[in-house]
């Protein structure tokens, strides 16, 4: 297998530089002080950017445990609209993701000098509400911008003033390119290839962190040159995880102070950072537990020495806060399985804390399959434990319905009769303010049609993530609005 950079190729071997386990054949062809001289000679012709926007657009390769079968991830599609300031050390971000479950995101996030907030414009999960992200934002939104500009991307490699110590340098005769490798103050290793005939930056080889960006389709607008088109890799796949195609870069006086102002009926403003759990029972041996924000909810069922949880949990340590928090409440009590939905990484990802303590995980046969194949549970996949279940099961007084639908290709949820209160996650994203969502998707639709065709009587709909309390008017709301 080879990856083409233009006309170079770049083969496996096991002794020199790689890309995507691709190696370089290394002949030394230059000195590397003389080879610095023409780098920093070539890059002192670049623009010398303060204010500027940035379009583009790209196809990304769904996480396979975010995709509807996470043995075929399917690719987004996706629209960014960039402004940034790097001496005043603000941006703007216009963001409009479209998935192939049929959701389409329009994401706003700004950094000025008061604020760095973040809101969906479509309103899905967070309603009109508004996240205070703190102001350490930019930091990390210059560095990805910078990457998707060759000119930019080589920046630290330029500002290191001890390159000759801090960088080895390989040149192949065959390619015509030289390779050099950075290490950075961060310990990271990183390599840099350079391309001759004309000058140019071909790819950077983040070796610590298994990023790659391969730039091509060089192309000169307004006296600028760039690299329109960008491949990068993670994670060492061998398909590109982002294919992006710039559509516009140009130069701004200013962030206009319009871009910082957030529409009228949005609001209010909250942050996330209080995840403290807390514990409230909303009927007879049912609690729910939660935290300021209600990012994510799970319940848990008392049935005399017996408790069930229903909800799984986004990472190890929000599932030990839940273990703990619930255990605290019910010393004598044991916790005999815990309830997921479906085998998507938000929901499965803190199994662990779980398994290690032999509780069973109750869920469909294809979201157990999933978790048996989740690369981050492969060494210790032998501690977990299934009870399976099927559609129109019954368990201690408790439905279980599993559908087939657009956001996963199994998807389950609870129903608890007696009581007329549902727990799922993701058929219904609705905001804590119960605001009716711009976009609605076919697979919410499908969900309400089977609670009406089935009868389903309910009071409460408890979602897993952003909304604990959605009611029927509500979700009807929401049907009447498709």
């Amino acid at each position: 297998m080879t990856v083409k950079i233009k006309n170079h190729k770049l083969k496996l071997l096991s002794t020199c530089t790689t890309i995507l386990g691709f190696a370089i054949p290394t002949v030394q062809a230059d000195t590397t002080e003389n080879f610095f001289v023409r780098l920093k000679a070539h890059y002192e012709q670049a623009p010398k950017l303060e204010v500027f926007g940035l379009n583009y657009h790209y196809l990304g390769l769904g996480n396979p445990y975010q995709s509807w079968d996470y043995q075929s991830p399917a690719r987004y599609m996706a629209l960014r609209m960039v402004e940034i300031d790097l001496k005043k050390r603000q941006f703007f971000e216009r963001d409009i993701h479209h998935f192939p479950d049929g959701l389409t995101a329009n994401r706003v996030q700004f950094q000025n000098d008061n604020q760095s907030l973040f809101y969906d414009k479509n309103g899905i999960s967070l309603g009109r509400g508004i996240i205070d992200q703190g102001m350490n934002t930019f930091d990390e939104f210059k560095s990805q911008v910078s990457m998707n500009l060759d000119f930019l991307a080589v920046t630290p490699l330029l500002e290191d003033s001890n390159l000759n110590n801090n960088t080895t340098m390989q040149w192949d005769n065959t390619s015509k390119t030289t390779t050099i490798t950075h290490a950075t103050p961060d310990n990271e290793s990183v390599e840099y290839v350079f391309g001759e005939n004309p000058f140019r930056l071909l790819s950077i080889n983040n070796l610590s962190s298994q990023k790659v960006f391969i730039y091509d389709n060089y192309q000169t607008t307004n006296d600028i040159t760039f690299a329109r088109s960008i491949l990068k890799y993670y994670d060492g796949s061998s398909r590109p995880s982002f294919v992006h195609r710039i559509d516009q870069l140009h130069l701004l006086d200013e962030i206009e102070p319009v871009r910082f102002v957030v529409p009228k009926d949005f609001g209010p403003i909250f942050n996330e950072s209080d995840k403290t759990l807390i514990s409230s029972e909303i009927a007879p041996d049912l609690y729910l537990v939660t935290s300021a924000s209600a990012l994510r909810n799970n319940l848990f069922k008392v049935q005399g020495n017996e408790i069930t949880v229903f909800g799984g949990a986004s990472s190890p340590e929000r599932a030990e806060e839940t273990i703990n928090l619930i255990l605290s409440q019910f010393p004598n009590r044991k916790i005999s399985s815990v309830y997921v939905t479906h085998p998507h990484s938000d929901n499965i990802a803190g199994l662990l804390p779980y398994a290690k303590r032999g509780i069973p995980i109750r869920t469909d046969e294809y979201t157990m399959a999933a978790i048996g194949d989740y690369p981050p549970f492969s060494e210790e996949i032998d501690k977990f434990k299934f009870q399976k279940i099927e559609h129109n099961a019954l368990i201690d007084n408790i439905e279980y319905f599993v559908l087939e639908n657009s956001h996963s290709k199994r998807q389950s949820f609870v129903y608890f009769r007696d009581i007329g209160i549902i727990f799922q996650a993701d058929f219904l994203r609705v905001g804590f303010d119960n605001s009716i969502p711009q976009v609605i998707p076919n697979f919410t639709i499908s969900f309400i049609d089977f609670v009406r065709r089935n009868g389903l009587k309910i009071n409460r709909i408890v979602s897993y993530s952003r909304n604990n309390d959605i009611s029927v008017e509500v979700m009807n709301n929401i049907y009447d609005a498709y």
